[in-house]
């Protein structure tokens, strides 16, 4: 059932993210203006996200493997995979998005992982 991941970075641990987009009163208010990010962060390849775009994934150097799923301004919830972080890179990231976590989780295996991932396959 497990498969090799294709896992496109673009942006690096470390980079800072705006989400202020000039001219755009829909972004105005949404209670992040950007994101230093803790740890490595792109896209899973032949995945897609509910904003009909690839699907996103922050990845770290450990083994844990989970998800958050974020309120954004045009999308009601966007759900973004964590894989392969350590715990105080799981606990870097829910603080860094605190503002706009819904939901958080965890996988108990990496079965459980690659279950909820089937569900974004292209």
């Amino acid at each position: 059932m497990e498969a090799e991941l294709s896992i496109v970075i673009e942006n690096a641990a470390g980079t800072y993210k705006s989400f202020e987009i000039e001219g755009d009163p829909v972004w105005k208010d949404y209670p992040l203006q950007g994101v230093t990010y803790p740890v490595d962060y792109g896209y899973i390849e032949e995945h897609t996200g509910e904003d009909g775009a690839d699907l996103d994934a922050f990845v770290g150097s450990g083994e844990l493997n989970g998800c958050i799923k974020v309120w954004r301004c045009d999308v009601p919830l966007e759900t973004k995979f964590i894989v392969g972080v350590t715990n105080d890179e799981w606990e870097k990231i829910l603080n860094v998005f605190a503002p706009v976590i819904k939901e958080h989780v965890l996988f108990e295996s990496d079965e459980d992982f690659y279950k909820a991932l089937e569900f974004y396959k292209k």
